[in-house]
């Protein structure tokens, strides 16, 4: 496997460019309800915010605790080789967003697609994003990351 850092820039831009073509993934949490990994819907706006939409459920209670979370969006498999996943990995904290509020329906612009009316909205703001792909004819493992904390100014 290979290691390399990016700069934040060059980092965002490759993340983003992939999110903006997914719209599912799936949520890691942990809290007084157990380890979870639940499946969610994304989607991203123009400044990178990454926003989904879930069901109530354990992992509201987890994360209402302890916002503290992963995010795995990955593509779909087309190999049998064990292993072989590309995608992305964000980790952050996660927020409601209140459908009563002005940030909800200024959110919601951004949403590419149609969804029930009682899902609840959460911001998963970023603290770490990697990126795993596999490149060149031996399909050599690179691994991208970044660490946005200590980039911030």
């Amino acid at each position: 496997m290979v290691s390399i850092d990016l700069s934040r820039e060059e980092l965002l831009k490759e993340a983003r460019d992939y999110l903006t073509q997914q719209t599912a993934g799936f949520l890691a949490s942990t809290g007084s309800a157990g380890l979870r990994v639940s499946p969610v819907s994304i989607f991203i706006d123009s400044e990178m915010g990454i926003y989904l939409h879930c069901f109530g459920g354990d992992k509201l209670i987890n994360l209402r605790e302890n916002p503290e979370a992963c995010l795995l969006v990955i593509e779909e498999k087309w190999t049998l080789d064990p292993g072989i996943f590309a995608g992305v990995q964000l980790f952050g904290k996660t927020y409601e967003i209140s459908p009563f509020s002005d940030k909800y329906l200024e959110v919601e612009k951004w949403c590419p697609y149609t969804h029930k009316a009682d899902m609840t909205l959460l911001e998963l703001s970023l603290d770490k994003i990697v990126l795993v792909d596999y490149v060149g004819e031996n399909k050599s493992k690179r691994k991208r990351s970044i660490e946005l904390e200590a980039l911030k100014t």
